[in-house]
């Protein structure tokens, strides 16, 4: 009689339909309306600077129309062919892979150390790595010059490469994510006769897949449009990178908006390629290590 009466009770509430309240829908309308307008405030500059590189010079700085009226590469093969970007392109992109994989390998190792293993001093040794996060990276700048001087490393993008490979963002990222990985999975590893190097790469790395994805997207991001440590490393116009050539730009072409449209598009462009194709490791990687996007 009492399952007869539940199953009564519940026939009208499965039928029925959630209704928000007004008010709540007049708060999700206007947080929707914030969203397209910030959007639109930050997409704005970028789909200008995409039409400003086919742009003339004289259509640019006279005409006001978004389209350009006269469709142009003369700016891509100038600057290419001025400004040596091939060579920069190319510096850039060993800087930016090298420090990307081999900090995503050592993440991902110190990562599951700290996950999986127990020593002594582990949780103080995690804070005091996790703790030069709050460094400025001015602090350390001139020291970390003299130490690359010292070891004939300046003006040499091994220079750059060697202070990127481990990151204590990579650290604390993959030791999130390891930490869900099973013991018991692990253990039965070793029960079958599995070493630790066999454990780690053919199970815990295919499983990390998601969050090696984010935190490479990051290591890219921030190698690819690094400045600072480039500018002060490399002299020679040869060894410089693309944004220190974009940089450059500057002094060569003051006025010509043109150029500088059309060396922003050739720099952003390899970083919205990886990121297009990433995109959906990127965000699984984010929620499986509790990181919001």
């Amino acid at each position: 009689m009492a399952a007869t009466e539940e199953i009564e009770l519940a026939g009208p509430l499965q039928g029925s339909r959630y209704r928000p309240s007004p008010r709540r829908l007049v708060g999700q309308a206007i947080l929707h309306l914030v969203l397209l307008v910030m959007s639109f405030v930050s997409v704005t500059p970028f789909v200008w600077m995409i039409f400003a590189s086919f742009k003339h010079f004289q259509e640019l700085v006279r005409s006001t129309a978004l389209l350009p009226k006269v469709w142009t590469l003369e700016n891509y093969i100038e600057i290419i062919g001025r400004v040596n970007f091939p060579a920069a392109f190319s510096n850039s992109t060993i800087q930016a892979t090298s420090v990307t994989l081999c900090s995503a390998l050592t993440s991902a190792a110190l990562g599951f150390i700290f996950a999986k293993y127990r020593f002594w001093g582990k949780e103080k040794l995690f804070t005091l790595l996790l703790s030069t996060m709050m460094i400025p990276f001015a602090v350390v700048l001139v020291p970390l010059y003299i130490t690359i001087a010292d070891l004939k490393m300046s003006n040499h993008l091994s220079g750059i490469i060697v202070t990127g490979l481990w990151s204590s963002f990579g650290l604390f990222l993959m030791r999130q994510f390891m930490e869900s990985i099973p013991s018991e999975l692990l253990d039965a590893a070793r029960i079958d006769g599995a070493s630790e190097w066999r454990i780690f790469f053919t199970i815990v790395l295919p499983m990390a897949t998601s969050a090696l994805a984010a935190l490479i997207v990051f290591i890219f991001l921030f190698n690819w449009d690094n400045f600072l440590w480039p500018l002060v490393v490399l002299n020679s116009p040869e060894k410089q990178t693309l944004p220190l050539v974009l940089a450059g730009l500057r002094s060569l072409y003051w006025t010509r908006y043109e150029m500088w449209a059309a060396g922003s598009m050739l720099t952003v462009v390899p970083v919205m390629l990886i990121y297009i194709f990433a995109t959906k490791y990127f965000i699984r990687g984010l929620s499986m290590t509790g990181l919001k996007p």
